[in-house]
């Protein structure tokens, strides 16, 4: 009984480990998480002993530290060890220089009170500078606003200085020495989150068999997206030196893109199976078994039943993609192991070039919309345009001064909070949208950490080890989900400020709603002055988004073409199609604003059906792509223009577009294109690429199944 107990209670607590794993790829917010709590922690309790040491009440140098430490854990997230010693050096400065302000104006209502609209400008306006610049100003933000109300006097500049000293040291050997995130351990976890987003496809493909339906057809397009995702974000941890030589990166990324184009086939193939709805019992038995083994990762037991898996009796229409189903599920099989995937195309005796990734990562995740909302912007009329940086210099001004004039009737002592929320909702947005939306979630997250704070404070008053572990937690959770639910970091920082001023003997249920209110106040002042004041509309981002997406389609055509042509020696084609996989993700977070970074709700119908042609278009782009640079030897007589150059003339509207460019004709007749091999491939996949370009002009949804090169070429599978 004992053993049946533990053995459930193990393989539970697996399931959610791969669950986190696969909702985290690469592990980037589950580490920065446990080392903010750990460094906020650690930092609170030296500080305990620091500022009682140096004259100061323990708990403001409690709290200066502990502001220190949650912003250096994001500052110094992802960085190298020498990056991050580096960085930390300017952090004592920074908070020094914002408190140091808030003495110099103390005793001067007017300017102290400006002073922290200055400051919002300031801080909005080192973003340029990024996540560097980013967290400097919001730390300068930060111990500007301590210093203003714990009313720092110039005697006590000294020991506050020894305060942020001992706190960057500390955050230093925590976050560059203690629990250093090492680089290939980010890419190993990344590449399980792949292995895992699989499983999910394959699951969502049993679902969709064994229950047709419209639902459980864009929950399979949303997994299926999520795998482009993880492996976005494997290519862009291959770009570290330490997390593999070049080389490697060079196979790892060649055998992702295999696996994913195995993935697509699985689920295409899928789609039509179901759409049939006539499968005999036997096949649709072996099928769902097959999708299950694949589910939870068991290759051998997929091989055993895709064994079983027999088209013959069945109309051409159903057995190939029964055939198809089957050569997927035999190389995701493969895939599941170990990723080492074939060599890349280069010369066995040539040096292998540095890696190039095809994203870059922006402290282990994968870039917000910031870059695409700036290419729009370019795009409107000459007199508006400001840049993406200048325009929001120019709202949170507007912003922070109209909230400074709404908050102080609300509360003149308590004003601070509206500040605050005006400046959390400016900062880390990029579009009118994503502003409302991030606005929206503050509130929300206020409204209920309000209402858990006074929970909270009753029932921890008087259990100090409980108080503290309810605070580690609330920690734990803003970071946590701060990329993937904004509401819960404003609920659990709400929460912790309960905790904190009933610690301080200030705790009344008037002020924690209070707090709301302010907050409410500054995030509707911030929100509609980023809609009314310059925005940068969604529609304009996504119009953007789409315009960088057909160019890099376009280039990768025109490499395809030189390539095939043998004049695209110096062309890596794996890079291309992994730029134009990040063209896709940034046109989904352009077109789901309001889903977060974790693109959340994807698979909802409204957002499924824009996105599904595209996604069709990258896939079909990718297949071709990695066909031609797997290709040996150059195939000058292939002619992949014709297909693809009207569609993409259609799509782009410039019917002046040459795919090809001139080159000396040869000196001998074209020879015939052959019945098969890899040019065969090459002409189909083309045509497959074409089509898709067709069904995103009509408005069709793509979502079809089309027969992959290997059915095409092979036929079915002769069992």
């Amino acid at each position: 009984m004992t053993s049946g107990w533990t053995g459930r209670a193990g393989q539970r607590a697996r399931t959610t480990v791969d669950r986190m794993v696969a909702a985290d790829p690469g592990l980037t917010r589950w580490h920065l998480a446990w080392r903010a709590t750990l460094a906020v922690a650690c930092v609170a309790v030296a500080e305990h002993w620091v500022g009682s040491a140096a004259g100061l009440p323990a708990l403001v140098a409690m709290l200066l530290g502990g502001m220190i430490a949650m912003n250096g854990a994001f500052l110094l997230a992802g960085r190298p060890r020498l990056d991050a010693v580096l960085t930390a050096l300017g952090m004592p400065f920074v908070a020094f220089a914002g408190v140091l302000l808030a003495v110099l104006v103390d005793g001067h209502l007017l300017a102290s009170r400006l002073g922290f609209v200055v400051l919002t400008v300031v801080a909005v306006y080192v973003r340029r500078f990024g996540i560097r610049g980013l967290n400097y100003g919001l730390l300068g933000w930060f111990a500007y606003m301590f210093g203003t109300f714990s009313r720092v006097r110039p005697d006590q500049l000294l020991p506050l200085s020894l305060v942020f000293l001992s706190a960057v040291a500390i955050l230093v050997i925590l976050m560059a020495g203690v629990a250093y995130q090492r680089p290939r351990t980010q890419l190993g976890a990344a590449l399980r989150a792949f292995d895992l987003r699989i499983a999910a496809v394959a699951r969502a493909c049993a679902d969709l068999l064994t229950e047709p339906s419209a639902k459980n057809a864009r929950e399979l397009h949303a997994r299926r997206f999520y795998v482009l995702e993880a492996a976005l974000i494997a290519e862009g941890h291959l770009a570290s030196p330490a997390a593999a030589e070049a080389d490697h990166a060079y196979r790892l990324r060649t055998g992702l893109l295999a696996t994913e184009l195995a993935v697509e086939e699985l689920a295409t193939a899928t789609i039509a199976l179901a759409d049939s709805g006539g499968l005999p019992e036997p096949v649709l038995s072996a099928s769902t078994a097959t999708l299950r083994a694949l589910a939870v990762r068991d290759p051998d037991r997929a091989r055993e039943h895709a064994r079983e898996l027999d088209g013959r009796g069945l109309s051409e229409s159903d057995g190939l993609p029964l055939a198809s189903l089957a050569d997927a599920a035999d190389r995701l099989c493969d895939a599941l192991r170990p990723h080492t995937g074939p060599r890349h195309a280069t010369d066995d005796d040539s040096p292998t070039p540095a890696f190039e990734p095809g994203v870059q990562l922006i402290a282990g995740n994968l870039p917000g919309s910031a870059g695409t909302a700036a290419d729009a912007l370019e795009a409107g009329p000459r007199w508006l345009r400001l840049s993406l940086n200048s325009r929001q210099c120019v709202q949170a001004g507007l912003a922070s001064l109209l909230t400074l004039l709404c908050a102080l009737p609300v509360s003149p002592v308590r004003f601070y909070w509206a500040m605050l929320a005006c400046l959390i909702v400016l900062t880390g947005t990029a579009t009118s949208g994503e502003t409302l939306v991030k606005g929206a979630h503050r509130v929300l997250g206020t409204a209920l950490g309000a209402v858990a704070a006074i929970v909270a404070v009753h029932l921890t008053r008087g259990h100090d080890t409980l108080v503290v572990t309810v605070m580690a937690v609330c920690v734990f959770l803003a970071v946590y989900f701060f990329r993937v639910a904004y509401g819960i970091l404003a609920f659990s920082i709400t929460t912790l400020m309960g905790l904190l001023y009933n610690a301080l003997g200030e705790f009344t249920d008037t002020l924690i709603l209070t707090r709301l209110e302010e907050t409410a106040v500054g995030a509707g002042v911030a929100a509609l002055i980023a809609v009314l004041i310059l925005p940068v509309h969604n529609r304009n981002t996504t119009a953007a988004a789409r315009d960088a997406f057909v160019r890099d389609l376009v280039d990768l055509v025109k490499e395809v073409r030189d390539k095939t042509a043998g004049r695209g020696c110096g062309t890596d084609l794996l890079m291309s199609a992994r730029r134009l996989d990040a063209r896709m993700h940034q046109l989904a977070l352009a077109t789901h604003p309001w889903g977060g970074a974790a693109l959340a709700g994807i698979d909802t119908a409204p957002v499924a059906r824009r996105l599904a042609s595209y996604s069709a278009i990258t896939v079909r782009a990718k297949a071709l792509a990695t066909a031609a640079a797997m290709e040996p030897k150059p195939v000058p007589d292939l002619d992949l223009v014709a297909p693809l150059t009207m569609p993409l003339r259609r799509l782009t509207g410039d019917y002046t577009l040459r795919i090809d460019t001139p080159y000396a004709p040869l000196r001998r007749p074209p020879a015939p294109l052959p019945r098969c091999g890899r040019a065969r491939t090459l002409r189909v996949l083309a045509d497959d690429l074409a089509g898709a370009l067709d069904g995103l002009r009509a408005g069709g949804d793509m979502t079809t199944w089309i027969p992959s090169s290997q059915t095409v070429v092979a036929g079915p599978r002769q069992r």
